[in-house]
């Protein structure tokens, strides 16, 4: 085990905790840290800096998840990796979005603006541009709809999307955090194959034995549901950006990052959803 940890901040999240699980399995020593600190975790809050430096303190390399739901986080981050440079940290696998490269991206977007704090901090650097998480069915903001009503709703049309398996995602990012090869590179991360919502919630049905459709909505009753919701306006703004790209067919795109760097195979959607099903059952 080296004895230097590796900081993994939104440990509690989808990609974090199952990133612990890799590092563990590989005997690598590491710090999780999450706002709350509970659980055994050290206080990390992008909100507030006093937490920085306990979170640093010794770390070698970290795995940054940007805030959750800021536009532009590009300021705290730029600040956090200046500090960790300072504190001796030698790099950073950094989670951010297929998105960014979508046609309609502006080029001074958040996720940009982030991606070059990366890339200029002076650490050695891997960035990761995930397409849509399979968990955001099971554990993220489509799932409450799916359980009480049975309902998957987008903008995208029959759009396709790659959808990753968190898991796989971890697994990309364990790889990068300590095996060599991953210096400067910035791996796009997809499931083997791409399917539209509509598809995503026939096989959700079909795993969960229940009826889920897929709702398509307008551009603008997507971001009256986003509204609804409380999303901040220009983070739904990206958001009905990147729905945008699907529908117009830019989010299709399937990769062999995952193969190629861990050596297995990418979950299948359809596996994914198996292993779920029980999530979806009416409560």
């Amino acid at each position: 085990m080296h004895a230097s940890p590796i900081l993994v901040t939104g440990a509690t999240g989808k990609t974090g905790r199952r990133l612990l699980n890799h590092l563990a399995r590989r005997g690598q020593a590491a710090r999780s840290a999450s706002r709350r600190g509970d659980g055994g975790h050290v206080v990390f809050d992008w909100h507030n800096p006093a937490t920085f430096a306990p979170a640093l303190d010794g770390a070698r390399a970290i795995y940054l998840v940007p805030p959750a739901f800021v536009e532009d986080p590009s300021d705290v981050v730029a600040a956090f990796l200046a500090q960790a440079r300072g504190s001796g940290v030698e790099s950073v696998v950094a989670l951010s979005s297929m998105g960014v490269a979508f046609p309609h991206e502006p080029q001074d977007s958040g996720r940009r603006n982030v991606e070059r704090a990366v890339s200029e901090s002076g650490l050695r650097w891997t960035i990761l541009r995930p397409t849509g998480f399979a968990q955001n069915f099971s554990e993220g903001f489509l799932l409450p709809a799916i359980r009480q009503a049975g309902a998957v709703a987008s903008a995208t049309g029959t759009g396709a999307v790659a959808f990753v398996d968190a898991d796989d995602i971890a697994g990309v990012a364990a790889c990068a955090l300590t095996e060599p090869g991953h210096a400067h590179a910035t791996h796009v991360i997809t499931g083997p194959r791409a399917l539209s919502f509509g598809e995503a919630a026939d096989a959700i049905a079909k795993a969960a034995g229940r009826a889920v459709v897929h709702h398509a909505l307008p551009r603008e009753g997507m971001a009256q549901l986003l509204q609804q919701a409380g999303m901040p306006a220009d983070y739904l703004e990206m958001i009905l950006r990147d729905q945008d790209a699907i529908r117009e067919g830019y989010g299709a795109d399937v990769t062999d990052t995952v193969a190629r760097v861990t050596d297995r195979p990418a979950r299948d959607f359809d596996d994914f959803a198996q292993a779920a099903a029980d999530v979806w059952a009416v409560r």
